[in-house]
This record gives C-alpha cells, sequence and structure tokens, in this order.
C-alpha cells in the first residue's frame, strides 16, 4: 500500500517537472560547451629571392651615380682598434689619424684603390701628412667602407640575389629594407662579393643608410673551421691548425650630399670560435669619416640633414 502511494507520488511530481529524470552516467550534460578545435598550424612563408625588375633598375641607376664621385673627395679617417683576450677583456687600444681619398685604376678604370696618409704631429703641434699603413691592416679581412655603395652597380648585381624584406620607419627615414646573398665564397674578404646581409635603403633617393653583412655562409664555414682546428695536430697545448676566425660589419651612411649618401662610420668585428656554438669577441676596428671635402659640386655637404630633392 505504502509503496503503491511513493509510486503515486513520484509520477505526479515527474508530470509537474520537479524531478529530472536520471541520467545515463556516460550521457553529457547539456550546459557542458565542446571544447574548440586546436588552430590550424601557421606557417611561415619567406619572400622569394626576388626584386621586381625597375626596382633593381632603379637601384643600379642610383648606384653607378657613385662613380662620378668617387675621385671627386678626400675626407679625414680616423681608425680605432681594440683587442680582446680570451676573457673578453680589452687588452690593448690604438688610434691613429688619416687622410682618405680613391684613385681609379685598372684596364677600364672602375676599380678603385684606398689612399691613405697618416697623420702625424709636428713640433709645433699641427699636423702633417705621411705615408702610412692603417692600424692592423693586415689583420682586416673586410671590404673598403666605399665599396659598399656599389651593392647594386650593373657590375656586382649578377653576383648577388636579393629580396625584399618590407618597409619601415628608421628614424625619420622612410626606408626599404633589402637582403642580399654574394655569390663567391668568402677568402681575403676584401670583396663585397663575399659577404651577405641587409641594407636599409632610403625609400625617396634609394641610396643606402645602412649596411649589416657578415660573409657568405659563415655559420656552416665556422663550423667546418672549427671541426677542423679541434681534430688537428695538438703540439704542447698548441693545436697547428688554423684559428676559426668570424667576422661582422656595420656601415652607416650618415652624409647627404646631392641626393646621395656617404659613409661616415665603419664598424668591423672579428670573433674566435671556442665550440660549436659559442664565440669569443678577438678585435674591433671602428673608423670614422668627416671633414668631406667634394669638387666640382653644387651644393653643400649637410651631415645628418635632410636629402636635397
Amino acid at each position: 500500500m505504502r509503496a503503491a502511494r511513493k509510486a503515486t507520488i513520484l509520477a505526479a511530481l515527474l508530470a509537474l517537472g520537479f524531478l529530472a529524470p536520471a541520467r545515463a552516467q556516460n550521457e553529457p550534460k547539456a550546459d557542458t560547451p565542446e571544447p574548440p578545435p586546436p588552430p590550424p598550424p601557421v606557417e611561415t612563408v619567406e619572400p622569394a629571392w626576388e626584386l621586381p625588375k625597375e626596382t633593381l633598375d632603379i637601384l643600379r641607376l642610383r648606384s653607378e651615380v657613385y662613380r662620378d664621385y668617387a675621385v671627386r673627395f678626400i675626407c679625414a679617417e680616423t681608425v680605432r682598434v681594440a683587442h680582446y683576450d680570451a676573457s673578453a677583456e680589452a687588452t690593448s687600444e690604438k688610434t691613429q689619424y688619416f687622410d682618405y681619398m680613391l684613385l681609379r685604376e685598372g684596364a677600364d678604370l672602375k676599380e678603385y684603390r684606398e689612399i691613405v696618409k697618416k697623420r702625424q704631429k709636428n713640433k709645433d703641434n699641427s699636423d702633417a701628412a705621411a705615408d702610412g699603413k692603417k692600424v692592423d691592416d693586415e689583420e682586416q679581412r673586410f671590404p673598403p667602407a666605399f665599396a659598399w655603395v656599389f651593392l647594386f652597380d650593373s657590375f656586382y648585381q649578377p653576383y648577388f640575389m636579393f629580396r625584399n624584406l618590407g618597409d619601415r620607419f628608421e628614424g625619420f627615414d622612410w626606408v626599404h629594407e633589402i637582403q642580399f646573398r654574394g655569390a663567391l665564397p668568402f677568402t681575403d674578404g676584401r670583396d663585397i662579393r663575399e659577404w651577405e646581409g641587409t641594407v636599409l635603403v632610403d625609400a625617396v633617393t634609394h641610396t643606402p643608410i645602412e649596411i649589416r653583412a657578415e660573409p657568405t655562409a659563415q655559420r656552416e664555414r665556422i663550423r667546418a673551421l672549427f671541426d677542423r682546428w679541434s681534430q688537428g695536430f695538438n703540439l704542447v697545448g698548441v693545436r697547428l691548425a688554423p684559428r676559426p676566425f668570424g667576422y661582422r660589419c656595420r656601415v652607416v651612411f650618415g652624409l647627404r650630399r646631392d641626393s646621395l649618401t656617404f659613409p661616415t662610420e665603419l664598424r668591423y668585428d672579428t670573433f674566435r670560435a671556442t665550440g660549436p656554438k659559442q664565440f669569443v669577441p678577438w678585435m674591433a676596428s671602428v673608423r670614422v669619416y668627416n671633414d668631406y671635402k667634394f669638387f666640382k659640386t653644387e651644393t653643400t655637404e649637410t651631415p645628418g640633414g635632410a636629402v636635397p630633392q
């Protein structure tokens, strides 16, 4: 009797909605949201190694204008070189001053050679010019500063690959960032075709503002040199194989004249590999170019000023 009354009461409550029917153990709750699907993997697509022909033509024409200016200026060059020990502490530093100019040479007069005159102090403390070699020049395996203005020259273009990395504002300059890669293997380092890196090009004048570079395929070269050095013959703690050195450079074009830019600072760093991925600084060379004097030009120089239109 009581069982019948309980059943009748339960049935009435269910009919009125006071009780919900029991859920199966594995049945999900209706108010539990399903987890969202994982996002698709992001694919990073590098830009192709190419520049529009119109862009290359403009850069080539601007680069070739420098050939007329290469022998129409002189300037002062300050060379500061620091050497480092194994603990990355500077052990010595030397500064010298030179008069700097370029000279055409070669059968077609399209090659340039740096002419430097070492400045010395006379007894009356005035400057005097004398023949001189740049400090530690035999240890420098880098292109001269002015060589980089010919990066897009008609002679050099076939030896390089270029690709656009976008444009942005660098300070007050609107610039295009272009990556380049030379085709020649690294030997003495004097030729820009042995280097790769990025160049910031003024979007208005199409002239370089800053270049950062290192020898082409430097990581692979250093790895091979280090393996050779580590496996070389060891004579009383001294390995006879060549030391594995690496290089990098930065060139700043801070002087504007006649809608062109000219190098004002050049920094070259030499470092030594102490492991497959470990390096210590070996030498740093900073060269500052100022006191430019131009010949047979119309406008006046404006270091750091706006580009003439």
